[in-house]
């Protein structure tokens, strides 16, 4: 091995080092390499489960109902269960079931049209793909 290849190949190993101090999920895969394990084929559902628990410090709080489903209940419970809602409570469903893409809803101060836009999103969510429900067995 040459002189060049062995300095790149230090200075590879520095960063890879580097990058093991300071990121948990990579140091965990150098170290289950370095133990002989084949991480593209382990299923380590252990591991999933607790990546899934753990939130980021920055992001916001897990909803506390889940609109699609109670829409397709009851939508008068719904609204009633949101009315009860902070506005904090109600950015939090929007942000967790993905009711907002464009983040405009975040900036929105008015209660009620936080509310109504949860219930439009519900009712279209569940709604998705009724067209084909109500035609099946239908053979005209």
């Amino acid at each position: 091995m040459s002189r060049n290849s062995i300095k790149i190949l230090k200075q590879l190993m520095n960063i890879v080092i580097e990058e093991a101090e300071y990121n948990e999920s990579f140091s965990h895969k150098v170290e289950q390499i370095l133990e002989g394990v084949d991480i593209a084929t382990k299923n380590d559902d252990s591991l999933k489960k607790a990546k899934k628990k753990k939130r980021p410090s920055n992001r916001r709080e897990a909803a506390i109902l889940d609109p699609i489903a109670m829409i397709s209940e009851d939508e008068g419970l719904l609204i009633e269960k949101l009315q009860e809602l902070t506005d904090v409570q109600l950015k939090n469903i929007i942000a967790d079931y993905g009711m907002d893409p464009s983040k405009l809803a975040m900036k929105w101060k008015n209660r009620e049209r936080l509310i109504d836009h949860i219930i439009g999103v519900a009712r279209r969510r569940a709604s998705k793909g009724d067209v084909f429900r109500e035609n099946v067995g239908d053979d005209n």
